[in-house]
């Protein structure tokens, strides 16, 4: 462990047992084995008992931001309460450096029937702070907080966001040099929402290290430089943000690849059990033109299950002029060309454009839009057009395009291609910001002399 490293989290285990009395059992034949000096942790499963999280490694460094991201049940939770050292895991080493501040679970700490000012001095203590250092930070805690009146209330009589306010509150007065920050900030208002982000983000600039467990890939992309994807308690993936969110999004359509690092080539679902008359493998496809054009993005994400394909876009200007880049305020058409290899019943088409770090600024598609599409069958082409405002800051972005299938099933990715298109905004005029809207000025005033 080098002295930049804050975390370091060595091939670390961690088991549940699925029967409450069986766990009991369990935890009493353990607490007898530590009572005679024996080791209680155990590479083998017992009945009933499962691995919550499976040979995790990594490491954080000082003034690092991680985000962990994964589907429900897949051990983020768990994984924060092991750093924070409420569990002990069953096998590996977590070695911390520094004071730790951690918001995981709503109301942990708080006792329910004290009141919030007295449940402050019990939690500040519980993250490492003298009575002295409370007393010095305390308006500050409530100020924070904006709980008002509160504060002499018991908090058994708090809202979830109220908890969340004064937990957050707490843990950031703490002074830590890790925070641990769990799903329970989306329970808050907006507003402290923001100003919760605008910590975090004077945090990152003080060199502290955070933890961020999120379900919202846009808090992730902003505020994460590196993410890991949890599945079924392993580590999926540890990449840039960008590349992590494309696995995440595969694992959630039930495509995954076991093995994707978060580039992953482009893949057919071979284990479909439609009919595979008219399937053409991928070394015999030379209709891709995508990658001949001027805008094309080699960094492509790309995947579905290929039973229609995009083999062709266009940008162009009004005047149906084919354009590398745009200004600002104008507008452009996207076009698209897909090709049906097999029957899609009922095909959605859809665009995104993100910033070239992956915040997603908008997205449109025809389900959205009430637009019908016509099936794609074996050799049917079809063209879409979507006429698009760039009411964007100068800059370079990304155009992403889809088609994705209606089925009984849900929604079924076809070909998803993130990233396809870049493109640079020029600029119109002198205004800033992230978005151009356009403003006009006027000052409407009197002359009253």
């Amino acid at each position: 462990m080098d002295k930049d490293t804050v975390i370091s989290v060595e091939n670390v285990s961690k088991k549940y047992c699925k029967s409450l009395k069986r766990s009991m059992f369990y935890g009493a034949i353990d607490i007898g084995k530590n009572m005679l000096g024996l080791s209680s942790r155990s590479d083998q499963l017992r009945k009933d008992e499962f691995w919550a999280l499976k040979d995790i490694s990594f490491e954080v460094k000082k003034g690092e931001t991680l985000g962990i991201i994964g589907p429900n049940g897949s051990g983020k939770t768990t994984l924060l309460k092991l750093i924070n050292g409420i569990f002990w895991p069953d096998k590996g080493k977590i070695t911390i450096r520094g004071r730790v501040g951690a918001l995981i679970e709503l109301g942990a700490g708080f006792h329910p029937l004290l009141t919030g000012r007295e449940n402050v001095y019990i939690n500040a203590a519980i993250l490492g702070m003298t009575k002295k250092e409370v007393d010095e930070k305390f308006n500050e805690i409530i100020e924070f907080a904006d709980i008002g009146d509160f504060i002499d209330t018991p908090v058994k009589y708090y809202s979830s966001g109220m908890l969340v306010k004064l937990g957050f509150s707490v843990a950031i007065h703490s002074n830590p040099d890790i925070i641990l920050v769990d799903e329970v900030l989306a329970v808050g208002d907006i507003q402290f929402q923001a100003k919760c982000f605008s910590k975090i983000r004077e945090f990152k600039e003080n060199g502290k290290s955070i933890v961020l467990v999120s379900h919202d890939m846009s808090t992730i992309q902003k505020h994460t430089g590196k993410v890991i994807l949890l599945h079924k308690g392993s580590i999926q993936s540890i990449n840039a943000p960008v590349n992590v969110i494309n696995t995440y999004i595969v694992l959630m359509s039930g495509k995954a690849d076991k093995e994707s690092s978060g580039k992953r080539p482009w893949k057919i679902d071979e284990d479909s059990e439609q009919d595979n008359t008219y399937f053409i493998p991928d070394a015999q496809i030379q209709e891709d033109l995508c990658p001949k054009r001027a805008n094309y993005n080699r960094n492509e994400f790309r995947y579905g299950n290929g039973f229609a394909r995009i083999v062709d876009f266009h940008i162009l200007n009004l005047r149906g002029e084919e354009i590398t880049a745009v200004r600002s305020r104008d507008s452009i058409l996207f076009r698209i060309e897909i090709k049906g290899y097999r029957l899609v019943e009922k095909p959605i088409l859809g665009i995104t454009v993100k910033t070239i770090d992956g915040i997603e600024l908008y997205g449109i598609n025809t389900l959205y839009a009430d637009v019908e599409v016509p099936r794609l069958t074996h050799e049917r082409k079809i063209v879409a057009e979507y006429k698009v405002n760039i009411n964007l800051q100068p800059g370079h972005y990304f155009l992403s395009a889809g088609v994705a299938e209606i089925t009984s099933e849900g929604i079924i990715p076809v070909d998803r291609r993130y990233d396809l298109v870049h493109i640079e905004v020029l600029p119109s005029d002198r205004s800033f910001g992230m978005v151009n809207l356009g403003t006009e000025i006027k000052i409407l005033s009197e002359d009253l002399s």
